[in-house]
């Protein structure tokens, strides 16, 4: 490991508690339980280079963290009973696991140590893969199982990774509550950007999941506006979707705020219709439930309101195309088919939105839940949401 990058980790270690990192046991566990799900062969996968911080490209990256406990852009994981290794960029002590060697020894340790396999399931990429066919000869290669297999692990959360995600919710709801106390006119969205980051930080996420989306007025009509640059004007509805990370896990939560305070007559139409579509979600909520029927819960409230003309919807008959929620994890938007049934350990979001180009702002409300036996916990529950005590918290300030 390269010197300064290990000084940046060690640092930014000394900020998590002990009793929020994930124990070595947890990445052991892991390995054990893919392992399990491929009796019949050993298992090879890589991780590569990392995009943007909450680009939706890094979701299948993760994997290789998800089983060895840290990011490498050169790192192989092989996964052959004893014969286990971790190759790297620079070599590294790796807990659980004996063999580390350079990246440029694993079609080497590869032709010496899996001639034998009957089947190598891979996820791997092009470079890895050829090097790993050119080491193995006969050996038959599998690339089409162990990415989905791995999905599924990631889809449930154990109480380690819940404890982490519930800390970085907490400091998500803390930032909404510091933008409602700070807002108001005239101020520029980067000030409510860097009020943003500096919560997280302050509430001890030194990460963020996602760029936040700090969108005043028409910029709030733009699913994934980021310059954060304008001026905030008054008497419009302000967008805040930001999201904490800590330890690579993520929370993502949305308030809308009206900037001088109060919503209006209209203002308070539209995101009552958003909020009640997004309880009318939650009401059927719970395992074995499927992202199909909160969908079809909330629009039924925007076409009982006739109010589909600007809301979130797939269809091609409306304007604008969002889902009404996504899994969260390691990543933003997490590992998982959206045709599965809904298990305790699930972590999903809810976000219906009302995009009005002509009044010219934005509505979006979004919140994150863990699946439980009986039904869901809302980590975001520390973030009003209510128009009243959105409006109690902002009323302070003198406009």
């Amino acid at each position: 490991m390269r010197p300064m990058l290990a000084l940046i980790l060690a640092l930014w270690c000394q900020d998590i508690p002990e009793a929020l990192r994930l124990p070595e046991t947890e990445f052991a566990r892991r390995r054990t339980e893919i392992v399990e799900r491929f009796p019949d062969g050993a298992i090879a996968i890589d991780a590569g280079p990392l995009a943007e911080v909450g680009s939706d490209a890094n979701t299948p990256v993760f994997d290789f963290k998800y089983l060895t406990g840290f990011h490498d852009p050169e790192g192989v994981l092989v996964l052959a009973g004893p014969k286990t290794a971790v190759f790297v960029s620079d070599v590294r002590k790796v807990p659980g696991i004996e063999t580390v060697l350079r990246i440029d020894q694993f079609q080497a340790w590869a032709n010496e140590n899996l001639l034998k396999q009957q089947r190598i399931y891979t996820k791997l990429r092009a470079k890895n893969l050829a090097s790993l066919s050119a080491a193995v000869g006969n050996v038959e290669l599998v690339g089409t199982k162990l990415g989905p297999e791995l999905t599924k692990l990631r889809l449930i959360k154990g109480e380690a990774e819940l404890r982490l995600m519930r800390k970085a919710a907490d400091a998500t709801n803390a930032a909404h509550v510091a933008a409602m106390k700070t807002l108001r006119p005239g101020l520029n969205e980067r000030e409510i950007h860097e009020l943003v980051v500096s919560t997280f930080k302050k509430e001890g996420c030194p990460e963020l999941g996602f760029p936040p989306i700090i969108a005043a007025g028409k910029n709030g009509t733009i699913l994934h506006y980021m310059k954060n640059e304008k001026e905030i004007g008054k008497d419009t509805l302000m967008v805040v979707d930001i999201g904490a990370a800590i330890e690579n896990y993520v929370t993502d939560i949305t308030r809308t705020l009206p900037t001088s305070g109060k919503f209006s007559e209209q203002q308070r139409k539209h995101y009552l219709c958003v909020l009640d579509a997004q309880k009318a979600a939650e009401a059927v909520c719970k395992p074995g439930a499927t992202f199909s029927d909160l969908e079809r819960a909330a629009r039924k409230v925007f076409e009982e309101r006739g109010l589909t003309e600007w809301s979130y919807a797939h269809s091609k008959d409306f304007q604008v195309r969002h889902g009404l929620g996504h899994y969260v994890g390691m990543a933003v938007h997490d590992s998982g088919s959206y045709r599965e049934k809904f298990v305790a350990g699930m972590v999903i979001t809810i976000e219906p939105g009302w995009y009005d180009k002509d009044a010219g702002y934005g509505i979006r409300i979004e919140d994150t839940y863990v699946i439980t036996k009986d039904g869901f916990d809302r980590l975001s529950a520390g973030a009003p949401r209510e128009i009243e005590e959105i409006e109690k918290l902002m009323k302070k300030k003198d406009y």
